[in-house]
């Protein structure tokens, strides 16, 4: 070859060849992608990374802002290996939660001045809300939510604490939905707060028109329809409904907060009602999720799904929410011993079981082994026995006993008939600190079953019991005298068997049997003239004596008659 061109020995000159211009390409582009000994970057991806940022910002004169994005494309390729802050993928639901997370970490919202003296001011302690440490006992026995959401909760929980008038509040657990899950928070109003609630008063006047003409009389019409015979009257009377337990009393003594997972708003259930107890003892239905969403059952329930999420909450509390024995005591600080043990068996005023206690300061945890006695003779329940009526204390439906009115009716009661009052039979149950040992078995399994978290570190081991009529409830005792209840499950009750619903009330008679609406057969002729003689009057029967004198004063009555003629 000779400058770059073939030379061919048979003839002794040299041959010009065109270039080749797919291997001058590779040629080309492999120089421009060789790398820097230096930095290890080569001018072909370069070029590439700069058209593609000035084609995507398509500044103006970028001719001369060239040499500025070729800087700016490289400082950015060349970062120094500590600075992540561009390299690290986040996931679209893992930024979705921090930004949630960061809410709750928000500054707490001034509160409004008060005029109460601050040593009146009931304040909520959060210092006794530690949920991690819950959680890391929780986590030693399998239990517990994942820690974003118990982190979550202990800051909400500040947040609604010092936003809502709460005296004190606490994690009450989890129930699981179909499509959303329910975290529930149980709090204590202030005294202020109750009596607010207690005062207002609502008057409802309900117009029920049961007859039909004057049903017509009121739309101003006139009905030509033929009348029919009355229809029937049902004549069962429904009993009286009990009447409402006020807020901060029995099964309102508690308000309970609940949200649909990290970042969603607390929303407050609202007071439960007795009938919704009685009903929600009657049906088994799963949550949606949605506190809106009505409930569709037989019997009916009276209210949507916050008022059944509040109703199944009271049952589960007092079900499963329980103390170690000698925690909690009905005695007095100022009294001795003694006197505090007889204080237990005592009743208040009127025969009613007490309904409040307090933490007993000389409280000494039971052993281990106590703790985990199948007898659960050493747990107590903390929480009212609510009553087949559907409250925590007995209402009698019967007629009050005020004798000044029994005085103004002692007249009309001696005309009326003698009649015997009705006496209902007060409903009881358990009092309040009553050991499990008490609590109904199932056919096959006790209503508890004790266990301890570990059986290898028997220097820190913590005593827990599951509820086997309430699955999900938990409650978990230390060595110390710390002790934790807690429940996360679908909110429902174990069923020996499966579930069988009420079955519905015979459908009832549409009219009285009577000839009106009989059906006969059409009488014949001869059947009607038959009837007709034999419902005939009769002619009178006229005495012997008496027909001849009416024969002879006929007979001259006609003899005038011709001789007026």
């Amino acid at each position: 070859m000779l400058y770059g061109y073939p030379v061919d020995r048979n003839a002794g000159e040299a041959v010009e060849e065109l270039p080749d211009k797919e291997t001058e390409f590779v040629s080309a582009k492999t120089f421009l992608q060789t790398a820097s000994t230096e930095t290890g970057a080569n001018l072909y991806d370069h070029l590439a990374e700069l058209l593609d940022k000035i084609l995507a910002e398509r500044p103006q004169n970028v001719i001369d802002l060239f040499e500025d994005y070729s800087r700016k494309v490289k400082e950015q390729r060349f970062k120094p290996s500590t600075d992540h802050l561009e390299d690290i993928y986040v996931s679209p639901g893992a930024y979705e939660l921090a930004d949630r997370m960061l809410r709750a970490l928000r500054p707490l919202p001034n509160k409004p001045p008060s005029t109460l003296d601050p040593d009146d001011l009931e304040t909520s302690d959060m210092s006794k809300n530690n949920l991690l440490e819950m959680l890391f006992y929780l986590e030693q026995a399998g239990l517990g939510l994942p820690r974003h959401e118990m982190a979550y909760v202990m800051l909400s929980m500040r947040r609604l604490a010092n936003t809502q008038p709460i005296a004190s509040i606490k994690f009450w657990g989890k129930i699981l939905g179909q499509h959303n899950n329910y975290l529930v928070v149980e709090t204590e109003l202030t005294e202020e707060e109750y009596t607010k609630r207690n005062s207002v008063e609502v008057d409802e006047t309900v117009v029920i028109v049961e007859d039909f003409e004057e049903a017509q009389e009121v739309r101003g019409e006139d009905d030509k329809r033929p009348v029919l015979p009355p229809l029937p009257q049902s004549q069962y009377e429904e009993p009286k409904e009990p009447a409402i337990e006020l807020s901060g009393v029995g099964l309102n003594k508690k308000t309970y907060f609940v949200c649909t997972g990290v970042g969603a708003d607390w929303v407050e259930l609202p007071d439960v009602i007795p009938k919704q107890i009685r009903v929600a003892r009657q049906i088994y239905k799963s949550f949606s999720g949605d506190l809106d969403k009505g409930i569709y059952t037989y019997p009916e329930f009276p209210g949507t799904e916050r008022n059944y999420l509040r109703a199944q909450i009271a049952r589960i509390s007092a079900g499963t929410r329980v103390a170690p024995l000698g925690y909690y005591t009905f005695g007095s600080e100022e009294l001795g011993e003694g006197a505090e043990e007889e204080e237990l068996e005592e009743e208040e005023p009127g025969g009613v079981n007490k309904t409040t206690y307090k933490i007993n300061p000389r409280y000494d945890p039971p052993a281990l082994k106590d703790l985990l006695d199948s007898s659960m003779s050493f747990w107590v329940h903390t929480e009212p026995y609510i009553l087949p009526q559907g409250r925590t204390s007995w209402w009698n439906p019967g007629p009050e006993e005020d004798e000044a009115a029994e005085d103004e009716q002692l007249g009309e009661e001696e005309e009326e008939e003698d009649k015997k009052p009705v006496k209902y039979e007060a409903e009881t149950g358990p009092a309040l600190l009553t050991p499990l040992s008490e609590d109904a078995s199932l056919e096959t399994t006790n209503a508890w079953s004790p266990r301890t978290t570990s059986d290898v570190f028997d220097m820190y081991p913590l005593a827990m019991i599951r509820s086997n009529l309430w699955p999900g409830g938990y409650a978990l005792c230390t060595l110390t005298k710390t002790f934790y209840n807690i429940y996360v499950g679908v909110g429902l009750k174990y069923m020996q068997s499966n579930f069988s619903p009420h079955p519905l009330p015979g459908p009832m008679q549409e009219y009285l049997l009577g000839p009106e609406i009989l059906e006969v057969p059409d009488p014949s002729g001869k059947d009607e003239q038959d009837w007709k003689e034999a419902h005939a009057p009769k002619p009178e029967e006229v005495p012997v004596g008496e027909e001849e004198v009416e024969g002879e004063q006929e007979e001259v009555d006609e003899e005038e008659e011709e001789e007026d003629d």
